[in-house]
């Protein structure tokens, strides 16, 4: 067996006090895995331990490379939407890890944020005022912040939060070819259901309220029992076209 990018061994995550039962994940290089439960479940937590900006509570996280590097994707609230900066602004933040302190941008970090700028579909607006921009259009640019980093992983918290359908398909398919044809791993809590089941190849389940916390490839956890207990409702999924659509079943029908 291969060594894994990550691995939390009966981790106990929380603040003050225990989240949740000690939890065991394990994520291998090119992994696609959607972080699923209803809100206030612990999944920003576990992320957030995952990448250890929160140190766990008891247990190991072991990651062999020590300079595993993150590139982190907020909700696009997470900025305040009334600071003065550009497209290209927001987006090299990414690279200031790699800028000297009082340096300016070298021409490598200009470029590098173009080339992502491109890869998302914004390099003809690196001029404009990111608050200015629509919810899909900030959330490209915060991809882009995030890829000029070159990340081993990147970790994305609800990228399709508050964005219409249109940008929301735009960016699943970013990811999904970021992941099929880079072999980029991807770790994302999910928050529409159906769009995320439709990408991810790995599941992690996880509702503090219930203590449940479950981990497994998309075809073994996908299933009506396994989602109906981890959001505390009977839920049923359909297929079509390839794809499956997750909702909550019409108990008039039982």
């Amino acid at each position: 067996m291969t060594e894994p990018l990550i691995e939390l061994r009966h981790v106990v995550i929380g603040y003050d006090r225990p989240l949740i039962k000690p939890i065991s994940i394990r994520i291998e290089k090119g992994d696609f895995w959607g972080v699923v439960g209803p809100n206030g479940a612990g999944k920003s937590t576990l992320v957030k331990t995952l990448m250890r900006l929160i140190r766990p509570l008891a247990g190991r996280i072991h990651i062999p490379n020590r300079r595993l590097k993150f590139g982190y994707v907020p909700q696009r609230h997470a900025l305040n939407p009334d600071y003065p900066l550009s497209v290209f602004d927001v987006t090299i933040m990414g690279r200031y890890d790699r800028i000297a302190l009082g340096r300016r941008p070298s021409a490598k970090d200009q470029i590098r944020v173009i080339e992502e700028l491109h890869r998302v579909g914004m390099s003809t607006g690196r001029q404009r005022p990111f608050n200015s921009l629509s919810g899909g259009e900030k959330q490209r640019v915060l991809l882009a912040r995030a890829l000029v980093s070159d990340p081993d992983v990147l970790v994305l918290d609800e990228p399709t939060e508050g964005v219409d359908l249109v940008g929301e398909s735009e960016i699943l398919n970013f990811l999904s070819k970021l992941h099929t044809e880079h072999k980029k791993t991807i770790l994302m809590i999910g928050h529409h259901m159906s769009e995320v089941i439709s990408i991810v190849d790995h599941l992690c389940l996880i509702n503090r309220h219930t203590d449940l916390f479950e981990t497994g490839s998309t075809k073994e956890l996908l299933d009506e029992e396994h989602l109906s207990r981890v959001f505390g409702k009977p839920i049923e999924i359909d297929s079509c076209e390839q794809r499956s659509h997750m909702h909550i079943k019409d108990l008039g029908d039982v």
